[in-house]
């Protein structure tokens, strides 16, 4: 099976691609409003607007699947098995960057792919852990590409947002 994509489709697919990179690795500054509004014209140029998804920044009301019990009690297990010595050996901000900001943003506010809102997040740390495991909706599962130190490591810092 092959697919024809015309110059225009790959123009706008490697434009997009490179905006999202972009948008990943820019971090917040005090003209945050702008550089969002920046943003989303940039997106709304590449993409046009009938493909707002990405750049939208409308409040919505955040609501939270709650997590499968049995998720949870494997939470439970992996939190009980890390020592806080595992979690002190490892570099979480760095973590994050590399396996969540794609998403989450810099500071877990950018809501990329349906991404949720890490600062105002309610979720426990048993919760996180079990999220950041098995996956949620879109979210990539950590099982397997993450330890489970890393993982907890990544849960105790994703807390820090709402602190």
């Amino acid at each position: 099976m092959s697919i024809k994509l015309n110059s225009q489709a790959i123009t706008m697919m490697i434009g997009l691609c490179a905006l999202l990179t972009f948008i990943a690795c820019v971090g917040s500054t005090d003209s945050g409003t702008q550089k969002k509004q920046t943003i989303r014209d940039e997106v709304e140029e590449v993409v046009g607007s009938t493909s707002t998804a990405i750049a939208k920044e409308e409040e919505i009301v955040y609501e939270e699947k709650s997590v499968d019990p049995e998720k949870i009690a494997k939470a439970k297990e992996i939190i009980a098995s890390v020592s806080d010595e595992d979690i002190a050996q490892l570099d979480a901000l760095k973590l994050f960057r590399k396996n969540c900001a794609i998403c989450h943003g810099r500071k877990g506010n950018m809501k990329i792919n349906g991404a949720k809102d890490l600062t105002i997040s309610k979720l426990t740390m048993e919760e996180r852990v079990a999220n950041i495991y098995f996956g949620q909706g879109l979210m990539t599962p950590f099982k397997g590409v993450m330890t489970e130190a890393e993982i907890v490591a990544t849960a105790k810092y994703i807390q820090g947002f709402r602190e």
